[in-house]
């Protein structure tokens, strides 16, 4: 047992230990905007190849202190080119973060619901460059396949790739 000797030298008293921070959980907001592209193919044969709409991703994101690692959230999604739909993303993803990087892949549930309902998986790759203890820099980039849903031709599927950049407020 380590011994701290106090302002008299015949009193000694037992070292503390070093204090661990609170557990806390963490809590994120981001603004993410984007586009891409998406193949689609209908029960008759034919495909073809578009470019996705602009969309507009309004996120929220919390993770533990103790395992921070895994994080769950969800995205208000916004497409804004062309026709307006608006749909949920609730997501998992895994944390890693190297220095002022954090990469975090996931797999999230993309349900467009009005105007037309749309849904699909979605597996992504997001990476977070911190700008200090508020702020980062975000790039995504994300894979989906829909094919539920009264927004596609019967027998058909919809694959895209997008790429979305934004900002993230560390709460």
């Amino acid at each position: 047992m380590a011994m701290v000797l106090g302002p008299r030298a015949s009193h000694a008293q037992p070292a503390q230990p070093p204090s661990e921070p609170e557990p806390m959980q963490h809590h994120a907001i981001a603004l993410t905007g984007g586009s891409g592209l998406s193949l689609g193919s209908s029960g008759g044969g034919s495909s073809y190849a578009t470019r996705t709409p602009g969309f507009i991703d309004i996120a929220w994101r919390t993770w533990h202190s103790t395992t921070p690692q895994w994080v769950t959230g969800f995205s208000l999604r916004a497409e804004v080119d062309g026709r307006t739909s608006v749909g949920v993303v609730p997501r998992f993803e895994f944390s890693r973060t190297v220095g002022r990087l954090t990469l975090r892949p996931g797999l999230a549930a993309v349900v467009f619901f009005a105007p037309f309902q749309l849904a699909g998986p979605e597996a992504s790759l997001t990476v977070a460059l911190r700008l200090g203890s508020v702020a980062s820099l975000i790039g995504a980039l994300a894979v989906d396949l829909f094919f539920i849903g009264n927004d596609l031709p019967p027998r058909s599927t919809v694959f895209s790739v997008n790429g979305a950049l934004g900002v993230a407020i560390h709460l």
